[in-house]
């Protein structure tokens, strides 16, 4: 291999991808497995590389069992669109690899992780090899803070990210995706951040929490409305968001397998999904004629916090205690 002819040096800001995949030592120390595993990884590079182009990102490199991509942003007034990029296009790779396994027949599911953080001063190395050959690679603070939180645990996608990409995004979000706060605390800190505190305090993983309380017939109705598009297939081609038509174009320009990947996938969303709602339906409907029943909103009743209820528990102790001491003795 020929040694680089040049090295360049600039500065930029962005937003960092770091995907990593779940075990992956693990299945690659099984025999049963590291078949497999080797297979998945050659479908994995190629199906980030194209998700990543279709972002309106910039694919780095490979990391052995995930990979770096990167957002720049040389405007911050663009972060919330580079940021919700990043997040839908991790968001999608996770139901693709979830629901498809990129057609890898396993005995389990691979499930991927995100580290999405946003690097204000990366060092972009540009190096160049005999022949106009070129790569990139990226040095940073919150490059390496990105790469920590892919090893965090999180609900579906598997996104860990910073508040400010989050708040970056709060009126225009990712549908189905939603975040909470998360504390590392001294054992989170040292087994996914060896000890380091810096970029800790903010730190927010998805979330799978119920959506917003709704009305039962509102609930109906959304849900019909999404069957019968789907029945009567009113979303042509052309009308398809630019996102998901690039990327499904660019996956059946692929290798053989990719077209076969995004067959299942289709078929998961309108045929697995959508026989989902058809069978809640009728319960809804049902549940909604019942006799006694008002009409309002569909809500999980909030669980009140062992904090309060200790709280509680000891004001009534108190209570009890000064009613005793009151009652004259007979």
């Amino acid at each position: 291999m020929e040694l680089p002819k040049k090295f360049d040096f600039s500065r930029g800001r962005g937003v960092v991808w770091v995907c990593d995949l779940k075990n992956s030592t693990k299945y690659m120390n099984d025999d049963k497995y590291v078949d497999a595993l080797e297979e998945f990884f050659q479908r994995l590079y190629w199906t980030s590389a194209v998700i990543t182009k279709v972002s309106g990102g910039e694919f780095i490199k490979w990391t052995g069992d995930g990979f770096l991509s990167w957002f720049e942003t040389p405007l911050h007034r663009q972060l919330g669109d580079k940021a919700k990029s990043t997040f839908r296009a991790a968001w999608h790779l996770s139901l693709l690899v979830n629901a498809t396994k990129l057609g890898i027949d396993v005995g389990r599911g691979f499930k991927l992780r995100h580290g999405v953080t946003y690097e204000h001063d990366a060092l972009i190395t540009k190096i160049i090899y005999p022949g106009g050959f070129h790569s990139r690679d990226l040095t940073g603070r919150s490059i390496v803070l990105a790469f920590r939180l892919s090893g965090v645990e999180a609900a579906f996608p598997g996104l860990v990210t910073q508040r400010e990409l989050v708040e970056a995004t709060r009126d225009d979000r990712v549908a189905g995706l939603d975040f909470k706060k998360w504390e590392a605390g001294t054992k989170g800190r040292l087994k996914y951040f060896k000890g380091e505190r810096l970029g800790l305090s903010n730190i927010f993983v998805s979330d799978d929490k119920l959506p917003r309380a709704r009305s039962m017939s509102a609930t109906i109705r959304e849900a019909k409305k999404v069957i019968d598009q789907a029945d009567a297939k009113k979303v042509k081609e052309g009308e398809i968001a630019s996102f998901e038509e690039e990327f499904i174009n660019e996956m059946r320009n692929g290798p053989k397998w990719c077209g076969r990947v995004v067959d299942d996938y289709v078929r998961f969303l309108r045929s697995e999904m959508l026989l989902a709602l058809r069978t809640e339906i009728p319960m809804l409907e049902q549940k909604a004629k019942a006799p006694g029943k008002t009409e309002g909103p569909i809500r999980r009743k909030p669980r009140r916090k062992a904090g309060k209820r200790r709280a509680a528990r000891r004001k009534a102790a108190k209570q009890k205690s000064a009613k005793r001491k009151s009652t004259p003795k007979p």
